[in-house]
Formats: C-alpha cells, structure tokens, sequence
C-alpha cells in the first residue's frame, strides 16, 4: 500500500549536486528522474511511481515527503552515506562488475558499498 511521510532531510543537498553526487543519487535510483526545481527537488520514478519533493523547512534545513511503495529519497541518502564513508571518491575511481548474476557498481573497494545495476 502506498504511504506517504514527512521528515527533516539529511544534510547532503550540496554533495548530491556535486557531478559525482549526482552519480551516485542515480546509481540508488536508476530509474528515477531528478526534477530541479529551484529550492526544491522533486525525484520522481516512473516505472513503480515513488515520489519525493524535498523543500526548505525554513529554518535553515529541508524536509522530505515520500509518497509510494518504496522511500525513494532514503535510497539515495543511503548511497550518498555510503560513498561518503569511503571518502567520496571522484567518479573515476568508479569499477564495474559483471558477472552471471548481473551488474554491480561500486566505489574504491569491491567488497566495499556497491549498488545493482539494471540489466
């Protein structure tokens, strides 16, 4: 059943707009679409219909609504957690990994954070 939450955001706006940021937001989203709309951001994934609109809460911070079978915006939290505890590595040091049970994506470390591919 679909749900929908309110919530503060975690702090990593400025790191998810970065070029590498923005990877790693679609690596945990691949099929979803980031909508900038000013200071606000909209994720919205077309294939099962999350949806996300995170806005100022103003009082210096954001808040997240979620809507849909899956917390498409903890997703990409998530993502962005983890590759920040590997030091945010430039997308350079990005390895794939092929193999017969799919595609996997990760950073610095196989055994490390990764994320499926979609196939």
């Amino acid at each position: 059943m679909p749900s929908s939450a309110n919530r503060p955001l975690h702090p990593f706006l400025t790191t998810a707009r970065t070029w590498t940021g923005t990877w790693v937001a679609q690596l945990a989203a691949p099929s979803a679409e980031r909508i900038d709309a000013g200071d606000h951001q909209i994720l919205v994934d077309h294939t099962i219909n999350p949806q996300a609109h995170a806005q100022p809460d103003g009082h210096g911070g954001w808040t997240v609504t979620q809507r849909g079978p899956l917390p498409l915006w903890g997703h990409v939290e998530d993502a962005i957690e983890s590759w920040q505890a590997v030091g945010a590595p430039h997308q350079d040091h990005l390895s794939i990994t092929v193999a017969g049970d799919g595609q996997r994506a990760w950073f610095s470390d196989e055994d490390g954070p990764s994320w499926r591919l979609p196939v």
